[in-house]
């Protein structure tokens, strides 16, 4: 998540005057978007996870998808 986190902060350094309020701002809106995008990666694997279990387990492909998201995607929340 460093390398979004760094592309994120890239673009946002033209549009934030970087005063107390503009990195306020700007912090916030990053918690925002992180939160909105761990959510729609949990999102991304629970779906997974019902196309997993529909097939009735015959179609593994789905459950590797999901371990997969969850590994590139979630590797920074680990317990929940």
């Amino acid at each position: 998540m460093n390398d979004i986190y760094q592309k994120w902060r890239e673009s946002e350094a033209y549009a934030v005057p970087m005063t107390e309020d503009g990195v306020k701002w700007s912090q916030e809106r990053w918690r925002g978007f992180s939160t909105g995008y761990k959510q729609a990666m949990k999102d991304v694997i629970n779906l997974l996870m019902i196309q997993h279990e529909a097939a009735r387990g015959s179609h593994n492909y789905w459950h590797v998808a999901a371990n997969l998201v969850r590994v590139e995607f979630l590797s920074e929340e680990k317990n929940t």
